[in-house]
């Protein structure tokens, strides 16, 4: 039986939606932009490196009911009131996509006990892993190793005092005047602290990625621990 779980919710346990058809995944689009040029033979091609959201297209299935029409609504105000979550396929438990609900349900009765109706989930570009916890290194020169396809965005919390230099592979960061902990988030791109003050004034330098395989995390300085949130990706 194929599933999926959405916004903390169970397809089958909470509403009795089944996947009546295995959705075929789609991969991104990458973005590359091509140029022409009068007088030169093919194109000149800008990779941005960057890819485009995908679309999933999900066939349920719903056992009708004497309350039918309410069962539709409550299935209807979870999809659409989950807003931007994780899905989950039963098929691949271990990761997920951040997906949104963008189309209208319909639902059509095929049998006597039994409707019919597509999901269509707009999807960013990755799958992630469901279970991202926390790496923590206390020891300079550690190695964690990114089991993705895809380089990984972190979010690493550095615990130290004072002016502090992390190197990630060949990559290095300065951090300065450092009062307990900094946050480095790779994802938005932002430095800051518990409170979420704005740090980005202590920081020097571009911010980590984790490539494919094996990584080594080094620092200088007063450094008690280093926390890294990975954010494994998959295409």
């Amino acid at each position: 039986m194929l599933k999926f779980s959405f916004g903390g919710k169970n397809s089958f346990s909470d509403y009795g939606i089944v996947i009546a058809t295995r959705p075929t995944i789609p991969s991104p689009k990458r973005r590359v932009n091509h140029i022409d040029i009068p007088g030169r033979n093919s194109s000149i091609r800008y990779d941005e490196k960057t890819y485009e959201d995908t679309t999933i297209l999900v066939e349920c299935a719903l056992k009708s009911s004497e309350n039918l029409l309410g069962k539709i609504d409550e299935i209807k105000a979870w999809l659409f009131n989950a807003g931007e979550n994780d899905l989950i396929f039963s098929f691949q438990p271990e990761k997920k996509y951040i997906a949104q609900v963008v189309n209208a349900i319909n639902f059509t009765q095929v049998f006597k006990y039994t409707s019919k109706f597509p999901i269509v989930f707009n999807c960013r570009p990755f799958k992630y892993a469901v279970l991202n916890q926390p790496l923590n290194i206390t020891e300079s020169g550690a190695s964690i190793n990114n089991p993705g396809t895809l380089e990984s965005l972190p979010i690493i919390s550095v615990y130290g005092l004072g002016d502090i230099n992390l190197i990630i592979n060949d990559r290095q960061i300065e951090l300065t005047d450092v009062d307990n902990k900094i946050i480095i988030n790779s994802e938005i791109e932002d430095c800051y602290d518990d409170g979420f003050n704005n740090l980005n004034s202590k920081m020097n330098g571009a911010f980590p990625t984790l490539k494919i395989g094996q990584n080594i995390i080094q620092w200088t300085g007063n450094v008690e621990e280093v926390e890294v949130l990975p954010n494994w990706r998959w295409l």
